[in-house]
């Protein structure tokens, strides 16, 4: 083999080790870009799995307000700080769907069933206070949260969770 053949093939190896090496960079950075989102979501997560949450949202969980009029006029101040912590605590995942920073799935695996027993609860008190207050925009994220999940459950051919009042019933 002659010295400028090796050289061209020389050549040709070294410019195909540095796309490799971009193509690799490339990849490399973007495991790393879900990874971060990933860890986003997982953050804001954690409260949750937090007594003052947990706390809150069983106290949803187990109020009997069937509508936004007997919301206003029975809920303790108790029942409205549960209310408004749950619901922004949802809506907060919602907008980190709607900004890119939470995948569908990932929401749906760590979420489905509690998003969907939240929404059971505080959706008709969400729909009366954008009523009273005027504010069409508020919770919006939550409720659409809800919506893409119910579609993306469907996609993947799973049922929608029953709320934990038709399970506590004995409907089965």
């Amino acid at each position: 083999m002659d010295p400028d053949q090796l050289a061209a093939i020389l050549s040709s190896l070294g410019s195909l080790a540095l796309i490799g090496w971009i193509v690799l960079a490339v990849i490399q950075l973007r495991l790393a870009y879900v990874q971060r989102r990933e860890d986003i979501v997982l953050r804001v997560y954690e409260p949750l799995l937090s007594e003052p949450l947990a706390r809150a949202y069983w106290r949803v969980q187990t109020w009997s307000f069937p509508d936004h009029a007997s919301f206003l006029a029975d809920a303790t101040p108790e029942d409205r700080v549960a209310f408004d912590q749950v619901a922004t605590y949802y809506e907060t995942m919602g907008v980190l769907h709607h900004r890119g920073v939470a995948s569908l799935g990932l929401l749906d695996e760590l979420l489905t069933s509690s998003i969907f027993e939240a929404w059971e609860k505080c959706g008709p008190i969400v729909v009366g206070e954008r009523e009273r207050t005027g504010t069409p925009q508020k919770y919006v994220w939550f409720e659409e949260l809800v919506c893409l999940l119910d579609a993306h459950l469907a996609r993947k051919g799973s049922p929608r969770p029953r709320p934990a009042a038709a399970i506590q019933g004995g409907a089965r």
